[in-house]
């Protein structure tokens, strides 16, 4: 399957998730990752015919950055996914206040708390050293992050090689969901995503902590 097609059929799966929780709850909502690969999805999903009025729209994680700059996931679906038809969705970011750290781990926590739950929908990424969201490989914060125990929804993260401090939600939190799928590109990503559900070892390949759970199945949508 191409690029193409494959973010078509995500997009739809997604939009009948959208759909099934408006139907039945009147709200529904959507988490979605930053980088390169959803800019495609985030084009079809803009376009999709749903009432967006009733879906929240937050983010797995973000660069602690100030506002409107280039390098925020928040940046990227301000521009490609909340436009269109999807224009009237509600969106929470994860930067409040770029100029305190603390502050907008106090104000963040507060805000995620209104995107309802379970989330119908979590999509996640995937880097080439298998972090997903901003739960890196070597990080200080990636045992309290993949701590299933760990009642905080966000944690903040000091990724060790990539820049900018991050703000992400935990393992925990993001499992939390109707549905859990991981949108890669690559043949190289998909040997990276193999070698992690081969090895089960979450904390030196953090994707393994989705793949290999109990609570909810991680859909794998990929094309090379």
């Amino acid at each position: 399957m191409d690029r193409t097609n494959l973010d078509l059929q995500l997009a739809n799966r997604i939009a009948e998730a959208l759909n099934a929780d408006i139907e039945a709850n009147n709200c529904a909502s959507l988490l979605v990752s930053g980088g390169s690969t959803p800019k495609g999805l985030f084009k079809l999903l803009s376009e999709t015919e749903l009432d967006w009025s009733k879906v929240t729209i937050g983010l797995v994680d973000d660069r602690f950055l100030p506002d409107a700059h280039k390098d925020l996931n928040a940046a990227m679906v301000n521009e490609l996914l909340l436009v269109n038809q999807a224009a009237a969705a509600n969106f929470i970011p994860l930067v409040f206040d770029a100029n305190d750290f603390a502050n907008n781990m106090e104000i963040a926590t507060e805000m995620v708390r209104e995107i309802p739950r379970p989330f119908s929908c979590v999509v996640l990424g995937m880097g080439g050293d298998s972090h997903t969201a901003s739960l890196f490989p070597e990080a200080e914060a990636l045992k309290a992050g993949m701590d299933k125990n760990n009642p905080n929804d966000l944690i903040g993260v000091v990724p060790p090689v990539a820049p900018y401090h991050r703000v992400s939600f935990t393992r925990r939190a993001l499992l939390n969901s109707k549905n859990l799928f991981l949108h890669i590109y690559g043949d190289d990503k998909k040997e990276v995503f193999e070698t992690a559900k081969t090895s089960g070892d979450e904390l030196t390949h953090p994707i393994a902590g989705f793949i290999n759970q109990p609570e909810l199945s991680l859909e794998l949508f990929w094309a090379s």
